[in-house]
């Protein structure tokens, strides 16, 4: 018990020791490399999605002849209160890695072109050395994976639906790599009668900047309507577009 509160107060403290900006968990997705050629220390990240509320770190440090392998943990995300929603306001990523003689925790912010690693080593091997703690300046690397199309989960294409008010709920599968979406709704006989508004050069409705995996909005009347969704990256780029979706409102 007292090992967890020593780590949890540690974490605590370096959340604390910068004001990190709006983030969101898909900002600290992708591949990053220490800005200091010469660091000693973490060499580059490896960062994904690995669930709702979860991420993965891989870590490599500095060796020779070539970088030592820290391999793959869980990382925990923190929202900048107990009510907020995690998936949008994430600001810092906690992450431990374990030796046989060491114990290292990394604590990460990001504002989306940078990631800031607080770095805490304690020495577990009852050996002289000194616990200590450093900070380490990341960029984007090159490599970082490019965006792909987000999978639609529900409702089915060709969904009929008869309830009102027309409340509808779209949901899809995360994107790795994805700061946020982007829905497009499309309307038949909106914007000229027999016709699609996309048809005609028009947008019936665009939602971006959404930060969960799903969109719940009221359609507009007993008619077909379709949807599709995009990635959006950290340094807003977007990722190819998903299929359209049908759907049909008969009352």
């Amino acid at each position: 018990m007292k090992k967890v509160c020593v780590v949890l107060g540690i974490v605590v403290l370096a959340v604390l020791l910068t004001c990190p900006a709006f983030a969101a968990m898909g900002q600290f997705v992708g591949n990053w490399k220490n800005m200091d050629p010469n660091t000693k220390g973490i060499t580059a990240l490896e960062i994904a999605m690995a669930g709702p509320k979860a991420l993965s770190v891989h870590a490599w440090g500095e060796c020779q002849p070539k970088d030592c392998d820290w391999g793959k943990v869980p990382g925990y995300p923190y929202a900048p209160n107990v009510s907020a929603n995690l998936a949008a306001t994430a600001n810092a990523v906690s992450a431990i890695f374990r030796t046989g003689f060491s114990e290292t925790i990394v604590v990460l912010h990001t504002n989306g072109a940078q990631l800031r690693a607080d770095v805490f080593t304690r020495f577990t091997d009852n050996s002289n050395r000194s616990n200590y703690f450093a900070v380490y300046m990341f960029a984007r690397s090159q490599g970082a994976p490019a965006l792909s199309a987000p999978v639609q989960v529900s409702p089915p294409n060709g969904a009929m639906f008869s309830n009102f008010p027309r409340t509808t709920k779209l949901d899809w599968n995360q994107v790795p790599g994805a700061a946020s979406y982007t829905v497009e709704i499309d309307c038949l006989s909106c914007c000229e009668v027999g016709k699609w508004c996309t048809d005609v050069g028009k947008t019936y409705k665009v939602v971006p900047n959404l930060h969960t995996t799903d969109y719940t909005f009221d359609f507009v009347g007993a008619q077909p309507g379709r949807w599709r969704v995009w990635a959006v990256g950290a340094n807003n780029q977007q990722g190819p577009k998903s299929p359209w979706r049908n759907f049909r409102y008969t009352k």
